[in-house]
């Protein structure tokens, strides 16, 4: 085969490889630790497609869902009596060790915007900051309004000891009978001074 035909072929099949390669990653959601930049740790944000972010844990139930606008929100829905009373055991999301790091010891506000569902939507939602085994906020529980609004807490993370852990965002609906649902616009940590 001759050169000018031969190079220009190699060259189709290469770019045509690196298309095949690099198929099954396009349009794939996030998934994984909620991790920070590198740089800044005073805000950390969950929204959009990071939303996708949440580990179910036990038997909640979460979906990422595209609204009107081209934005995202998570709904998260369970039944009565469905999910453990630990973070990690319902709908969370895993921290990364460098927020763990950067959080420990320091005072955190989180804030959750959140409001129900349109099919069976919970009253109140129940948010908790877990620090594995040196200590949790506990649950905190607001009562949810029509729109999407915001709901805040602030916990004093208590310092890393030995093995770092994982720390965990726990957000779940309030369940008292049969199934609730909540929806979640975004999730927002801060390190305060």
């Amino acid at each position: 085969m001759r050169d000018r035909i031969f190079f220009p072929l190699a060259g189709l099949l290469v770019v045509l490889m690196v298309f095949v390669a690099l198929q099954p990653g396009i349009g794939q959601l996030p998934t994984g630790s909620v991790a920070g930049d590198g740089v800044n740790y005073d805000r950390i944000v969950i929204e959009g497609r990071y939303l996708n972010k949440v580990i179910a844990g036990g038997e909640a139930r979460t979906r990422l869902l595209r609204t009107q606008d081209k934005g995202y929100v998570l709904q998260i829905d369970a039944d009565a009596d469905a999910l453990a009373d630990a973070p990690e055991l319902g709908p969370h999301f895993r921290l990364a060790p460098d927020i763990e790091v950067q959080f420990s010891g320091r005072k955190i506000r989180a804030t959750v915007r959140a409001r129900p569902a349109d099919d069976q939507g919970a009253m109140e939602i129940k948010v908790n900051y877990s620090a594995g085994r040196v200590g949790e906020s506990g649950w905190q529980v607001f009562a949810l309004q029509p729109g999407f609004t915001d709901f805040s807490f602030e916990y004093d993370v208590p310092v890393v000891s030995g093995e770092q852990g994982v720390d965990y965002l726990a957000v779940r609906p309030v369940v008292p009978a049969k199934r609730r649902s909540i929806f979640i616009e975004s999730i927002v940590l801060e390190r305060l001074p």
